[in-house]
């Protein structure tokens, strides 16, 4: 039978009113948890996965997208744990994140690299328990923590039964997936990934990362960090670009993505480019009915940081025009990582009040609903 979507998920609903007496909250949509060991999990792992992380000596599956001690992996202000790492304790992540009351709520990124166990069975456990670990240790200590639900996804079914198994917890709010994946996301095996989503109405967020079952790029393997972090732009175009052509957009039409960590600024010309391209392509993909500038302004966002010069004067309306939609951009600080501007520093580059509210507020109410209290605030 072909699947049909869900009523209320037919079409992307941006008329759910804000509740009366509230305002859209301010939502930090990019904030890592950092697992402290993998011991932390054993509460969580069923005796035989328990003795067998025990067997294999406990290896670590974090991933070194920020190698540990390089500028990038941490701020220099954050408070850390006794090992000296941040956002390993959950009073340590919120008391900074939160220190000076702009943000109402933190969407929890938890990138431990549970996706590169290479064990389907393993793989999926180790996620659930990681979940549970994000529900029990994180979500349940701090009101103003939301988080995504991580998946195993070298198993798109099981993927699927994992976003089912989390969808009946208001505060798991999306789903994650990692920018590298072994087959790109628009492909059919990976669609019940996106029939989960839609129908537990979760957008999805496609983080820079990687399962690593492959070279992290189309020619090879890169010899540096900094090689590996430029490439993820590529790989999230590539992400997109299947998305779009393999028509996932029309057979899921509920669907929210939010790219996060890439940046924004090559959005416009990678628009345009595939704009393009896809009018000399159309009998290739007769059900992509749009131009794929329409369909991505529809279904997708980008977090705002790194920022990548939209911080200088002026640049972020550029950008914005450039685009062609001001619904694009979703405010986060990716802490703890440490870019070269501050989360905040994008205000400068504009003087539209209107533009850093819908930023800030309207555009994750769109994806989220959150909204907090407006008693007691300035007008």
């Amino acid at each position: 039978m072909a699947y049909t979507p869900m009523a209320q998920n037919a079409v992307i609903d941006k008329t759910r009113t804000v509740p009366q007496g509230t305002r859209p909250a301010v939502v930090d949509c990019d904030v890592h948890p950092v697992l402290p060991s993998p011991d932390a999990l054993l509460p969580y792992l069923d005796e035989y996965w328990g003795d067998q992380l025990v067997a294999a000596l406990s290896p670590s599956y974090e991933p070194n997208y920020h190698p540990r001690g390089s500028a990038i992996a941490q701020r220099p202000d954050a408070a850390t744990g006794p090992d000296g790492r941040a956002a390993t304790r959950p009073q340590d992540l919120t008391g900074d994140v939160f220190a000076d009351g702009f943000a109402d709520f933190a969407i929890l990124n938890c990138l431990y690299g549970v996706q590169q166990i290479h064990q389907p069975r393993r793989e999926q456990a180790h996620t659930r328990a990681l979940n549970s670990w994000i529900a029990r240790e994180w979500l349940d200590l701090d009101p103003r923590l939301r988080a995504s639900i991580v998946v195993p996804q070298g198993t798109p079914e099981a993927a699927a039964a994992e976003i089912e198994h989390w969808a009946h917890d208001k505060r798991f709010v999306q789903v994650l997936l990692l920018g590298q994946s072994e087959l790109l996301y628009g492909r059919q095996v990976n669609w019940p990934i996106w029939e989960a989503a839609e129908r537990a109405g979760l957008p999805v967020a496609i983080h820079i990362g990687g399962v690593f079952r492959q070279a992290p790029t189309s020619v090879g393997w890169p010899a540096t960090h900094l090689e590996w972090y430029v490439g993820q732009q590529s790989n999230l175009e590539a992400q997109l670009s299947s998305i779009v052509s393999e028509g996932v957009l029309q057979k899921f039409p509920g669907t929210r993505i939010v790219v996060s960590e890439v940046g924004f600024n090559w959005l416009p010309p990678y628009l345009w480019k595939f704009d393009k391209l896809w009018k000399s392509y159309r009998p290739d993909i007769p059900w992509v009915d749009r131009a794929p500038s329409e369909l991505i302004r529809e279904h997708v966002k980008f977090t705002t940081s790194p920022s990548d010069g939209a911080e200088l004067a002026g640049n972020l309306d550029k950008t914005v025009e450039r685009m062609g939609s001001d619904e694009l951009l979703v405010y986060s600080s990716d802490y703890p990582h440490q870019h070269h501007t501050a989360p905040r520093a994008i205000e400068g580059g504009t003087r539209d009040a209107a533009l850093l509210d819908r930023i800030y507020r309207q555009n994750a109410w769109d994806l989220y609903q959150l909204s907090v209290p407006t008693a007691g605030e300035a007008a």
